[in-house]
């Protein structure tokens, strides 16, 4: 698939048209960039499905789901070395200090790390911003999976792959930078072919968990709503492209995509 857009237009059994949007869970300006060609098709559905419903998200379930078991801390379950260059780092990037995360599992410590080093121009991250446009412009509001799915993916990692992932990012924290600037890169141009070859580099061993089973759950969810009403679909990038992707599955279940190519901003744009 060499079609570089993160817009796709749907056709299904219902007359009007859907809509599958590649997201990025972050408040980086960079990201917005499209913001006004989705917005515009937002207006064109009657349902505003986000990866998970906003408004269900249990902050106390999600604390305890990044807490480690009572008997396991960040300092023991690290080599003293390690540690020490996780602390330094952890406070210059971060801002804080590492042991007040001392019970919490090291998915958490990468993401605030990974966090830290993009920018947070905006008010609201970009989901919660078009989530936010949807309800605002009095549309249904849903999510594709349920929170509760997303906190069994999560509780499902095993600590031994969070470690390894938290190890590497402390021991090659240049070369994370510069995949990370890499990334956000492929997302400004929509390259999703290489978003989800990086996605699914990424998730290594976990691919299957974090990738293949939540798309096979979102092109069903995606499939049936289409089917009946017209639905615009914000999931994140790395889920829309290969050969277990998304558009891949919708196309399988006879639903036809269209790329709508986005121009840059102040360009035209069309479908």
């Amino acid at each position: 698939m060499k079609k570089n857009t993160l817009l796709w237009k749907i056709q299904s059994p219902h007359p009007k048209s859907s809509y599958l949007f590649g997201t990025m869970h972050v408040m980086d300006q960079r990201a917005f960039r499209h913001k006004e060609i989705v917005e515009e098709k937002i207006l064109e559905c009657d349902i505003y499905a986000a990866e998970m419903n906003l408004d269900e998200i249990n902050q106390a379930a999600m604390a305890e789901t990044m807490d480690l078991d009572n008997d396991l801390g960040l300092s023991t379950l690290l080599k003293p070395k390690i540690y020490k260059r996780l602390e330094k780092l952890f406070a210059k990037q971060v801002g804080m200090p590492l042991s007040y995360f001392e019970s919490s599992q090291p998915l958490l410590i990468s993401n605030l790390l990974t966090e830290s080093q993009l920018s947070k121009d905006m008010p609201l991250s970009l989901d919660a911003t078009l989530w936010e446009f949807a309800k605002e412009n009095e549309k249904v509001t849903i999510g594709v999976e349920t929170f509760e799915e997303q906190i069994e993916i999560l509780t499902n990692i095993p600590l031994d792959y969070q470690l390894k992932g938290l190890i590497d990012l402390i021991q090659n924290y240049k070369k994370f930078k510069k995949q990370l600037l890499k990334l956000t890169k492929l997302y400004e141009q929509g390259d999703i072919q290489k978003l989800w070859k990086t996605s699914k580099k990424q998730a290594g061993s976990m691919r299957k968990l974090m990738i293949y089973d939540r798309n096979k759950i979102m092109a069903d969810r995606i499939a049936n709503l289409a089917s009946e009403q017209s639905i615009f679909a914000s999931v994140g990038a790395g889920h829309l492209s290969g050969g277990k992707g998304v558009i891949r599955l919708l196309k399988k279940k006879g639903l036809k995509l269209k790329p709508v190519k986005i121009k840059t901003t102040g360009d035209s744009h069309s479908d």
